[in-house]
């Protein structure tokens, strides 16, 4: 992982932001969709569901997740990657992209 000073962030005025920071509002509602869904699916398995429906809601749920990291995926892509590459030492960033994507894939 590289050292927080050396990351890269996108300015909207005077303020640093992270690279999703376009896309922040839809990933927060989204997080909180995943949040309600599994309250809901910890409830089913209080309330001891059918098994079959559990497992239907956390598929869903993974896929929501799924969702969530490849738009934060993207948005580091075109935002700190992109800027990274045209400064000094883009390479550890793009070291850093590889591993990120390997950890993604794998959960």
């Amino acid at each position: 992982m590289l050292n927080p000073e050396r990351r890269v962030f996108r300015k909207r005025g005077n303020k640093i932001v992270a690279s999703y920071d376009k896309d922040r509002e839809d990933i927060l509602v989204q997080l909180k969709n995943v949040e309600g869904r599994l309250r809901s699916t910890q409830e089913m398995v209080e309330e001891d569901k059918y098994c079959v429906d559990i497992l239907t809601e956390l598929s869903s749920i993974i896929g929501a997740t799924e969702k969530i990291g490849l738009l934060i995926l993207q948005d580091h892509i075109q935002g700190c990657v992109k800027n990274a590459l045209t400064q000094d030492g883009g390479e550890s960033y793009v070291r850093e992209l590889v591993d990120a994507v390997e950890r993604f894939m794998k959960s």
